[in-house]
């Protein structure tokens, strides 16, 4: 039970869980703004998952390079 939890991908279960509410309360309410954001989001979860795009898989955003040292800047005097 322990191995098969573990290889859940718990990003893709949120995701698909999100679109699949997006797609039955657009459905619902015949909204299809939300149905389309939710199909779009169903299809891109699943390339995400496939390809590991986006934030859950360690590319969340830009992270810049450590800072190197640098020797501080000498004063100018006028």
């Amino acid at each position: 039970m322990q191995k098969w939890i573990r290889k859940i991908d718990w990003i893709l279960v949120f995701r698909l869980s999100l679109s699949a509410l997006l797609l039955i309360s657009g459905y619902q309410q015949a909204a299809y703004t939300d149905m389309y954001f939710g199909g779009g989001l169903a299809i891109y979860s699943l390339l995400a998952a496939k390809f590991h795009w986006g934030c859950g898989y360690g590319n969340c955003a830009y992270t810049p390079p450590p800072l190197q040292t640098k020797q501080p800047m000498e004063e100018t005097t006028t």
